[in-house]
């Protein structure tokens, strides 16, 4: 009786050391998506306001930065609100300077969190979703 249980503690053991050997933790860059959406207003034309609605993608370096990102989201979603709402009409429907807006996100974003962390963990800003009216 006393061989059958070490038997199968000794294989539960074997099973549980396979398991963990089986999955590796992830390599290379991960993505966070921002949920919700963010929303907000933009200059559309003289006086008129226009709508934008994005959906936001952090490219990070590392899965240790997961939680770094998550307890500054508050801060991230602002500044890309606000970097939004200080385009223009032309701005927000040019493909080009798209571009470049995901890219000065994501250095506003590396900013704000080099000063609140003393690091910059994001690689690349992506607008996976980009809506306007």
């Amino acid at each position: 009786m006393l061989r059958i249980a070490a038997l199968c503690l000794l294989l539960t053991i074997a099973g549980q050391t396979r398991a963990q050997e089986a999955s590796p933790a992830p390599e290379g860059a991960l993505y966070y998506t921002m949920t919700p959406d963010i929303i907000t207003n933009y200059q559309h034309s003289g006086d008129q306001l226009g709508y934008i609605r994005v959906a936001v993608e952090l490219m990070l370096e590392r899965p240790e930065q997961m939680p770094l990102v998550e307890r500054h989201m508050p801060l991230l979603r602002d500044a890309i609100s606000s970097l939004l709402a200080e385009k223009n009409q032309q701005e927000i429907r040019s493909l080009a300077a798209r571009t470049e807006l995901a890219s000065e996100g994501q250095r506003r974003l590396n900013d704000l969190l080099l000063k609140e962390t003393g690091e910059a963990p994001i690689r690349r800003l992506l607008f996976t979703n980009f809506l306007y009216q």
